[in-house]
């Protein structure tokens, strides 16, 4: 018998993502298009629970949100502000009892982010910046602007 461990991969940890619808802004009682804070009260209120983590984006939000005094309650919600409404991110191995370790390494290793504008992103070309040093004192002309730091 082979005494080797099996690695795992990273999304394997916590299973297959699933997206659940759960509820619009009108399902809250509030106005379409109420400000996105007034929209995030009304739904912790509802689940009586508070957002352990926030990520921002311009068109929504992510939240790990869990009962208070309670650890690793947790569940991640995203809010796509252009569909104004709420769903529920959830894993086959891990569905509500999340912690914000696992949060920020589903953030990471599911590209979550993705999510929030509901389309894929294109992958973008990473430029790596170099820093070019400054010349000696008294070698720089003052009327001159001197660029630190350029972009490939």
């Amino acid at each position: 018998m082979s005494r080797r461990h099996r690695r795992y991969s990273k999304r394997e940890l916590l299973g297959s993502l699933h997206v659940d619808y759960v509820m619009s802004v009108t399902d809250l009682g509030l106005p379409a298009r109420s400000n996105r804070w007034d929209v995030l009260r009304a739904f912790l209120a509802v689940g009586e629970a508070r957002a352990e983590r926030l990520v921002e984006e311009e068109d929504g939000f992510l939240i790990l949100q869990s009962v208070p005094g309670q650890a690793n309650t947790g569940g991640i919600y995203l809010f796509a502000e252009p569909l104004q409404s709420f769903f529920w991110l959830r894993f086959d191995h891990n569905e509500d009892s999340l912690n914000g370790e696992d949060f920020q390494f589903a953030l990471r290793v599911y590209h979550l982010l993705n999510l929030i504008d509901g389309k894929q992103k294109k992958s973008r070309r990473r430029h790596s910046r170099r820093i070019h040093p400054f010349p000696p004192p008294g070698s720089i002309d003052l009327g001159t602007p001197v660029m630190a730091v350029a972009a490939c």
